[in-house]
């Protein structure tokens, strides 16, 4: 069961490569009463969150070099990350890239543009499930 600690919500890794968007992320879920670290790319990602494991991670699906569902994959494989929350986020609307997501072991997928509101919402589902 999810248990916040410090005040926090919780502690949230956001990845996107924009820099824009990244922050503007990073902002809505501190908003929201989450800590966040943030990462530009997959490799700093991963490095980010085995130094400490977040309570749920925010994936941008289309990053240069290491994508969000290579990410994702690679989470899924570590012992500490096997079973955090990873939420994909994507402007991409085919269904074949959502599935994808899903296989890789995401947990939930957001569509850019995307509210600041519904991301907070598919945060704290999946936080409190």
């Amino acid at each position: 069961m999810f248990e916040p600690a410090g005040g926090h919500n919780g502690y949230v890794v956001a990845v996107d490569d924009d820099e824009d968007l990244r922050e503007l992320m990073a902002t809505q879920l501190r908003n929201g009463g989450y800590e966040v670290a943030t990462a530009a790319d997959g490799p700093s990602a991963i490095a980010l969150i085995q130094r400490r494991p977040p309570d749920a991670v925010v994936l941008d699906v289309s990053m240069p070099g290491m994508s969000g569902v290579e990410v994702c994959r690679t989470l899924r494989m570590l012992s500490t990350t096997v079973a955090v929350p990873i939420i994909m986020l994507t402007a991409r609307t085919q269904v074949n890239f959502e599935t994808e997501g899903r296989m890789a072991g995401a947990d939930a997928y957001l569509t850019k543009p995307y509210s600041a509101r519904t991301l907070l919402s598919s945060l704290e589902d999946l936080l409190l499930s």
